[in-house]
Parts: structure tokens; C-alpha cells; sequence
């Protein structure tokens, strides 16, 4: 009820006082995370991850296994049901509800196909059904006026399978994020984990460039099934940053490919940084890494935390924006607004000197067709500055425990 609830992003009284109703007999502990769900929306991965623990639930409670939820899956489709009836005559006569139609369509496929499609897919990606198999990293970027048209996502082959899932995405060059919206996004996500609230920055990023058009959409479609050798199946960035992060945590596994100008690359058996400033290359078992416990200082309300990883006598340091302050203040909110999307444009590379702290920008005057091989060292006391998704990820996926950026900052 909750995904339905706020598939078109708001939620009604009316609905919320539904919810409530059907959970009256819960535990208080349940009736007020359910409260603080009625408030702000869930976050990027809650339509995900009900959707998967439903197919998990469907599969593992058959009817002949567990009295009493014999007829959970008939009764949570029919208060769904009640839900969208309940939103009113006009918006059914105008359309309004092909959303929600639209998500209790899927999560009744979850249930009724224990589903391996599109999101239902990332699951069992990301939870071993397809263990075997290698996820590699691909990418494919066009440009177009002042925007660019990337297409990012994962390949997993394995024996008899190949598949790949993947965002198709424009991108907003030289323009900036309307300050109005992130601060209200803020304020709306202070119950979300930090991550999520940056993948919820992301997509508002994405969201400000034109919509690619269908004949862009079939461009990018045919050069990542080129690329993959294989069938492409699109999916929303926060779907593709889910999978990116199970990934992480389960797998040891991630990649990071802006267009084709720079990797990161993190698997079991070897960590890779292809790219001129700051290759790096180091088995994984002789890779040692740590998160700095002080974050380093930036505009009013936001710190850089660091991720320095170190092996046979070479350091590579990571860093990305951290919010240190609730509510944000608006120097940390002009902050993102300004040189978040300049951090996703694969034309750019943002160096943090800790020293100053001042950001400098390295622009490529064009494309690169592969990483370089040369290795060049950052300069002392610099860190490459990427996305803070990117940095999650790399930390994860080198079992690197970190602190709440909230806890403590340098002086």
C-alpha cells in the first residue's frame, strides 16, 4: 500500500488514514516507522526492495507452510486495490492512476513469478541467482547540443546466460541544479540513509536535462546491445544504484565508468584505476584501505570524507561531499546545486586539494576511447572527487566500515 501510495510522489489524507486503519493491530514500533513512511516518501529503493520481499515471501510461505497467511498475498492485493479505488472519480476519469496501476502490477508479478524482471531481476542478480556469472561494466556516450546521452549499465555473463540491465540517461552540461529544489529535497529526505539521499540528488540531476527522444533512446539501446553482445534492458538509476550497491556489500564487486573517460574498478581479485592523473593498479589481497575519521572542512554544513587505499608503495584517496548539518545550510546546498552535475559529466574530473580545501577541475577537450595506461600519479595531498554513490560503493566493496558524516569534522 505504502509503494502505491506514493507512486505519483504525494500521498492524500485519505490514503494515509487507509494505511493507518489497515495497521491498527501492529506493534507501536511498526505504527511509527509506518508513521515516519506516511510523512516523506520511502526513499529510491523502497519500491525495490518490497517488490523483492514479496517474491522472497511468495516463494518461502506457501499456503500449506504457515497458517494464517494463506491468503495474505488475495488480501494485500485487494487493500491495494481499495487504495487506488480511493483516490477518487476524478482522477479515474482523467488518468490519473497509471502509476499505481502500474506498480501493483509489478509487485503482483513479483509474487506470482517469484519475478526476474527489470527490478525483480536486479534481486536475483544482486543475491546470487546469477552468482556465477561476471558483471562487467559498460558504457556508451553521445553528444548533442549542450547535453549529453549516456547509457550506463551492467553485463553479467555466465554459462548459457548473457544479459544486461542498464540506465539510458541525458545529461545537463554547464548547468546547474535549482537550489530551490535540492534544499526542498533535503528537507523531504532527512529520515533516508545518506546514500539514498544521493541517488535521490542524482535523479533530480537527471531530471533537469531535455528527455532523450525516441530515436536518442533507440541510438543508445543499439550501441549497448553492440557493446554487451547481447539484449539491454533499461532501468531507472535508482534500480541500477540498488543493484550497484548489493553488488558492493554481497559481491565485492564494483565499477565506475563516467562515459569513457575514467574507471574504477574494485572485484575480488584485483582493484584498477585507469586514468591519467591517478592510475593505480594492486592485487586485492595486498590493497589495504581506510576511511580518514576526520572529515575535511568545505563550505558551511558540508565536509569531504576520504577513502585512501593503499598498495605496494602507491595511494589513491577518494573523496566526496558530505553533509554535516541539519537542516543544510544554504552554502552547502549552493555548493551541491553548482558542482554536483559538473562531478557526473564524463568530460570532467574534480580534484580535492586537502590543503586548501579547494576543488579544481581537470576538462578533457574531448572523448577519451579508453583509459589511459600511463601512470601518473595525483599530486601530494590531493584526492579525486566523485559522486558520493561512486565513493559508497568503493567502500563497500573493500569492506570498509564509516562513520556518519554528522559525528565529527575537522577544525
Amino acid at each position: 500500500m505504502l509503494v502505491i501510495a506514493w507512486a505519483d510522489g504525494k500521498l492524500g489524507a485519505a490514503e494515509g488514514n487507509l494505511i493507518r486503519d489497515r495497521a491498527r493491530t501492529l506493534p507501536t514500533h511498526l505504527r511509527e516507522w509506518l508513521d515516519e513512511r506516511l510523512k516523506f516518501p520511502p526513499g529510491p529503493y523502497f519500491r525495490c526492495q518490497v517488490s523483492h520481499l514479496l517474491a522472497f515471501m511468495a516463494s518461502t510461505w506457501g499456503d500449506q507452510q504457515r497458517e494464517g497467511c494463506r491468503d495474505w498475498t488475495e488480501t494485500g492485493e485487494r487493500w491495494a486495490q481499495e487504495l487506488i479505488q480511493d483516490q477518487g472519480l476524478f482522477r479515474r476519469l482523467f488518468g490519473g492512476l497509471q502509476r499505481e496501476k502500474a506498480d501493483l502490477h509489478s509487485l503482483n508479478e513479483a509474487m506470482n513469478e517469484h519475478g526476474i524482471y527489470v527490478s525483480d531481476r536486479i534481486w536475483a542478480l544482486a543475491r546470487g541467482a546469477h552468482a556465477e556469472s561476471e558483471p562487467t561494466r559498460i558504457a556508451y556516450c553521445e553528444t548533442d547540443a549542450e547535453q549529453v546521452n549516456q547509457a550506463l549499465g551492467i553485463s553479467f555473463k555466465g554459462e548459457g546466460h548473457h544479459l544486461a540491465v542498464g540506465t539510458m540517461q541525458a545529461l545537463a552540461r554547464d548547468e546547474d541544479l535549482d537550489t530551490h529544489v535540492v534544499a526542498d529535497l533535503l528537507g523531504r529526505s532527512r529520515h533516508l540513509r545518506e546514500n539514498e539521499r544521493w541517488v535521490l540528488l542524482g535523479e533530480q540531476f537527471f531530471r533537469a536535462a531535455r528527455p532523450l527522444t525516441d530515436l536518442q533512446r533507440q541510438s543508445l539501446s543499439t550501441h549497448m546491445r553492440q557493446k554487451c553482445g547481447c539484449s539491454f534492458e533499461e532501468c531507472s538509476f535508482a534500480e541500477l544504484s540498488y543493484l550497484e550497491d548489493a553488488l558492493a556489500t554481497d559481491a565485492r564487486w564494483t565499477s565506475w565508468v563516467a562515459g569513457l573517460v575514467e574507471e574504477l574498478r574494485i572485484d575480488r581479485d584485483e582493484m584498477v584505476r585507469a586514468q591519467a592523473p591517478g592510475t593505480f593498479y594492486a592485487p586485492r589481497n595486498r590493497v589495504k584501505a581506510q576511511v580518514a575519521q576526520q572529515l575535511v572542512p568545505g563550505p558551511p554544513g558540508l565536509g569531504f570524507r576520504l577513502l585512501e587505499i593503499e598498495a605496494a608503495g602507491a595511494t589513491l584517496r577518494l573523496a566526496a561531499p558530505a553533509f554535516t548539518v541539519d537542516p543544510t545550510p544554504k552554502e552547502a546546498v549552493q555548493w551541491v546545486s553548482r558542482f554536483l552535475p559538473a562531478m557526473c559529466d564524463p568530460w570532467t574530473q574534480f580534484v580535492l586539494d586537502l590543503d586548501g580545501p579547494r576543488w579544481v577541475a581537470e576538462v578533457l577537450p574531448e572523448m577519451a576511447t579508453r583509459p589511459s595506461p600511463s601512470f601518473e600519479a595525483l599530486l601530494p595531498g590531493r584526492a579525486l572527487l566523485v559522486p558520493p554513490w561512486v565513493w559508497f560503493r568503493a567502500a563497500d566493496s573493500l569492506g570498509v566500515r564509516f562513520f556518519s558524516a554528522r559525528r565529527k569534522v575537522a577544525s
